[in-house]
């Protein structure tokens, strides 16, 4: 019996020290005041009538190969805050990402930040219910789970202002 709590003991020990060695996905969050966001285009699915029909607007560009409107609205206030409060707790953010049959990634939004001259963008699929952050050459997928969804797409909502629907 006390080998095994040592054993149990010595586990855990290892398992915290390495966990906090380990960096935040968000840390460059940290270097900056200043968040973003970016409206995606209708479903290219889904909503693909709708979706060609805005993607020949003089108003709209690609980030990654997803479309997005241009106006780049700069999120401020409490509005910031909340998002900032979001984005740094993680706990809501899974590697583990199980695939889903909603089609390809489409993001309804990004948050884009910039730091040490980088931009950061995290896309977020409401329908898929992932989050894709694209930081210089390298892209990660999360799992975004129901509540902080929810959380994000209610904070979200206030940047809608080109989608047809």
């Amino acid at each position: 019996m006390l080998m095994n709590a040592k054993s149990i003991i010595f586990v855990l020990a290892f398992t915290f020290l390495f966990a906090g060695c380990q960096e935040s996905v968000f840390q460059s969050l940290k270097k900056t005041d200043d968040l973003f966001v970016y409206e995606g285009l209708p479903h290219p699915l889904r909503e693909n009538p709708t979706f060609e029909k805005e993607k020949k607007r003089d108003d709209v560009m690609q980030i990654e190969d997803h479309w997005f409107y241009d106006t780049k609205a700069k999120a401020t206030g409490n509005t910031r805050n909340q998002l900032m409060n979001l984005l740094f707790d993680e706990s809501g953010f899974s590697s583990n990402v199980i695939p889903t049959d909603c089609g390809p990634f489409h993001p309804d939004y990004a948050i884009m930040w910039e730091s040490d001259g980088v931009e950061n963008y995290l896309m977020i699929c409401y329908t898929c219910g992932e989050a894709k952050l694209y930081r210089e050459d390298i892209a990660e997928t999360y799992a975004i789970n129901a509540y902080k969804m929810e959380s994000l797409a209610n904070l979200l909502a206030k940047f809608k202002a080109n989608r047809p629907w």
